[in-house]
Protein backbone atom coordinates (compact mmCIF):
# COMPACT_ATOMS: atom_id res chain seq x y z
CA UNK A 1 0.00 0.00 0.00
CA UNK A 2 1.41 3.32 -1.43
CA UNK A 3 -1.13 5.09 0.99
CA UNK A 4 -0.82 5.03 4.91
CA UNK A 5 -2.82 7.25 5.95
CA UNK A 6 -5.99 5.65 7.78
CA UNK A 7 -9.27 7.26 6.71
CA UNK A 8 -11.91 7.82 9.61
CA UNK A 9 -14.71 9.60 8.20
CA UNK A 10 -17.58 7.06 8.18
CA UNK A 11 -19.47 10.01 9.56
CA UNK A 12 -19.01 12.74 7.52
CA UNK A 13 -21.49 14.08 5.05
CA UNK A 14 -20.74 14.02 1.73
CA UNK A 15 -22.11 18.19 1.45
CA UNK A 16 -22.22 20.10 4.99
CA UNK A 17 -25.58 21.03 5.24
CA UNK A 18 -25.90 21.41 8.68
CA UNK A 19 -23.87 24.90 7.80
CA UNK A 20 -27.10 26.49 6.56
CA UNK A 21 -29.17 26.40 9.18
CA UNK A 22 -27.07 27.49 11.78
CA UNK A 23 -25.37 30.38 9.55
CA UNK A 24 -29.42 31.35 9.40
CA UNK A 25 -29.78 31.31 13.11
CA UNK A 26 -26.35 33.12 13.39
CA UNK A 27 -27.67 35.87 11.02
CA UNK A 28 -31.01 36.10 12.83
CA UNK A 29 -29.04 36.23 16.23
CA UNK A 30 -26.79 38.99 15.12
CA UNK A 31 -29.55 40.86 13.56
CA UNK A 32 -32.49 40.09 16.51
CA UNK A 33 -31.51 43.63 18.53
CA UNK A 34 -32.75 45.26 15.08
CA UNK A 35 -35.88 43.88 14.60
CA UNK A 36 -38.04 45.95 17.60
CA UNK A 37 -36.76 49.19 15.77
CA UNK A 38 -38.04 48.36 12.63
CA UNK A 39 -39.97 51.04 12.30
CA UNK A 40 -37.33 53.36 12.78
CA UNK A 41 -35.86 52.31 9.48
CA UNK A 42 -39.36 53.26 7.89
CA UNK A 43 -39.30 56.35 9.74
CA UNK A 44 -35.78 57.42 8.71
CA UNK A 45 -32.65 55.26 10.43
CA UNK A 46 -29.39 56.74 11.52
CA UNK A 47 -26.62 56.67 9.99
CA UNK A 48 -24.35 55.10 12.96
CA UNK A 49 -27.44 52.09 12.88
CA UNK A 50 -27.01 51.54 9.05
CA UNK A 51 -23.21 51.41 9.46
CA UNK A 52 -23.07 49.40 12.66
CA UNK A 53 -25.60 46.74 10.87
CA UNK A 54 -23.52 46.81 7.96
CA UNK A 55 -20.50 46.04 9.46
CA UNK A 56 -21.93 43.62 11.66
CA UNK A 57 -23.55 41.73 8.29
CA UNK A 58 -20.32 42.15 6.50
CA UNK A 59 -17.87 40.90 9.75
CA UNK A 60 -20.63 37.20 10.13
CA UNK A 61 -20.79 37.08 5.63
CA UNK A 62 -16.94 36.61 6.28
CA UNK A 63 -16.30 34.98 9.17
CA UNK A 64 -19.03 31.95 7.69
CA UNK A 65 -18.24 32.50 4.15
CA UNK A 66 -14.57 31.82 5.25
CA UNK A 67 -16.08 28.70 7.48
CA UNK A 68 -18.01 27.26 4.58
CA UNK A 69 -15.59 27.50 2.32
CA UNK A 70 -12.60 25.87 5.12
CA UNK A 71 -15.35 23.16 5.72
CA UNK A 72 -16.07 22.29 2.15
CA UNK A 73 -12.04 22.11 1.28
CA UNK A 74 -11.72 19.60 3.95
CA UNK A 75 -15.14 18.12 2.81
CA UNK A 76 -13.36 17.27 -0.70
CA UNK A 77 -10.20 16.24 0.51
CA UNK A 78 -11.87 13.57 2.34
CA UNK A 79 -14.09 12.72 -0.08
CA UNK A 80 -10.80 12.43 -2.66
CA UNK A 81 -9.44 10.42 0.41
CA UNK A 82 -12.57 8.09 0.74
CA UNK A 83 -12.59 7.94 -3.58
CA UNK A 84 -8.88 6.69 -3.55
CA UNK A 85 -9.58 4.10 -0.75
CA UNK A 86 -11.80 2.80 -2.99
CA UNK A 87 -10.24 2.72 -5.91
CA UNK A 88 -7.25 1.00 -3.64
CA UNK A 89 -9.46 -1.17 -2.03
CA UNK A 90 -11.05 -2.43 -5.79
CA UNK A 91 -7.29 -2.86 -6.57
CA UNK A 92 -6.32 -4.92 -3.77
CA UNK A 93 -9.45 -6.79 -4.12
CA UNK A 94 -8.76 -8.04 -7.43
CA UNK A 95 -5.30 -8.81 -6.59
CA UNK A 96 -6.92 -10.70 -4.12
CA UNK A 97 -9.26 -12.67 -6.61
CA UNK A 98 -6.53 -13.29 -9.25
CA UNK A 99 -4.23 -14.65 -5.71
CA UNK A 100 -7.16 -16.70 -4.83
CA UNK A 101 -7.60 -18.11 -8.88
CA UNK A 102 -3.88 -19.18 -8.62
CA UNK A 103 -3.79 -20.42 -4.94
CA UNK A 104 -7.10 -22.56 -6.42
CA UNK A 105 -5.30 -23.72 -9.56
CA UNK A 106 -2.03 -24.06 -7.43
CA UNK A 107 -4.42 -26.44 -4.86
CA UNK A 108 -6.30 -28.65 -7.69
CA UNK A 109 -2.27 -29.62 -8.80
CA UNK A 110 -1.51 -30.59 -5.39
CA UNK A 111 -5.17 -32.33 -4.95
CA UNK A 112 -4.14 -34.36 -8.10
CA UNK A 113 -0.52 -34.94 -7.40
CA UNK A 114 -1.98 -36.24 -4.45
CA UNK A 115 -4.36 -38.89 -5.75
CA UNK A 116 -1.54 -39.54 -8.44
CA UNK A 117 0.82 -40.66 -5.64
CA UNK A 118 -2.04 -42.39 -3.52
CA UNK A 119 -2.38 -44.31 -6.79
CA UNK A 120 1.02 -44.86 -7.53
CA UNK A 121 0.93 -46.23 -3.49
CA UNK A 122 -2.20 -48.37 -4.02
CA UNK A 123 -0.46 -50.42 -7.15
CA UNK A 124 2.72 -50.83 -5.21
CA UNK A 125 1.08 -51.98 -2.47
CA UNK A 126 -0.70 -54.65 -4.27
CA UNK A 127 2.59 -55.77 -6.16
CA UNK A 128 4.24 -56.45 -2.64
CA UNK A 129 1.10 -58.65 -1.70
CA UNK A 130 1.65 -60.42 -5.08
CA UNK A 131 5.16 -60.90 -4.90
CA UNK A 132 4.50 -61.67 -1.09
CA UNK A 133 2.09 -64.01 -1.80
CA UNK A 134 3.89 -66.19 -4.56
CA UNK A 135 7.15 -66.04 -2.24
CA UNK A 136 4.90 -67.48 0.61
CA UNK A 137 3.82 -70.06 -1.78
CA UNK A 138 7.28 -71.09 -3.38
CA UNK A 139 7.98 -71.37 0.32
CA UNK A 140 5.18 -73.54 0.98
CA UNK A 141 5.66 -75.36 -1.82
CA UNK A 142 8.96 -75.77 -0.68
CA UNK A 143 8.31 -76.85 2.81
CA UNK A 144 5.60 -79.19 1.55
CA UNK A 145 8.33 -80.99 -0.64
CA UNK A 146 10.65 -80.85 1.76
CA UNK A 147 8.09 -82.54 3.98
CA UNK A 148 7.56 -84.70 1.58
CA UNK A 149 11.13 -85.52 1.18
CA UNK A 150 11.28 -86.21 4.96
CA UNK A 151 8.06 -88.24 4.81
CA UNK A 152 9.29 -90.14 2.16
CA UNK A 153 12.74 -90.97 3.63
CA UNK A 154 11.51 -91.44 7.36
CA UNK A 155 8.96 -94.52 5.41
CA UNK A 156 12.02 -95.69 3.66
CA UNK A 157 14.08 -95.75 6.92
CA UNK A 158 10.70 -97.58 8.55
CA UNK A 159 10.91 -99.95 6.00
CA UNK A 160 13.94 -101.03 6.07
CA UNK A 161 14.26 -101.11 9.98
CA UNK A 162 10.47 -103.61 9.64
CA UNK A 163 11.32 -105.80 7.07
CA UNK A 164 13.25 -108.00 9.27
CA UNK A 165 11.24 -107.56 12.25
CA UNK A 166 8.27 -108.08 10.09
CA UNK A 167 9.70 -112.00 9.12
CA UNK A 168 10.21 -112.83 12.21
CA UNK A 169 6.77 -111.53 13.75
CA UNK A 170 5.24 -113.50 11.00
CA UNK A 171 7.85 -116.60 11.47
CA UNK A 172 6.50 -116.92 15.00
CA UNK A 173 3.00 -116.58 13.84
CA UNK A 174 2.78 -119.42 11.71
CA UNK A 175 4.88 -121.39 14.32
CA UNK A 176 1.83 -120.75 16.57
CA UNK A 177 -0.36 -121.29 14.05
CA UNK A 178 1.08 -124.32 12.71
CA UNK A 179 2.30 -125.61 16.10
CA UNK A 180 5.68 -126.61 14.64
CA UNK A 181 8.44 -124.76 13.15
CA UNK A 182 8.47 -124.08 9.19
CA UNK A 183 11.97 -125.21 8.86
CA UNK A 184 14.42 -126.76 10.76
CA UNK A 185 17.41 -125.54 11.18
CA UNK A 186 20.46 -127.76 10.72
CA UNK A 187 24.05 -127.24 11.91
CA UNK A 188 26.56 -126.22 9.84
CA UNK A 189 29.03 -128.23 9.93
CA UNK A 190 32.78 -126.47 10.68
Amino acid sequence: MEDSRVVRDRRMMARPQWLVPICGAILFVSAYPFVPAIHQFLLGPSLSEMILSLVLFLAVFAVFSWIVSRASHVTNERRGAIEGGLENTEELKSEARQLLEEHGISISGAQLEAARIREEAREHGARVISEAREQALMDARRVVEDAADKIQESRTNSLTELHPQIAEIAVKLSERILGEPPYEQTPSPS
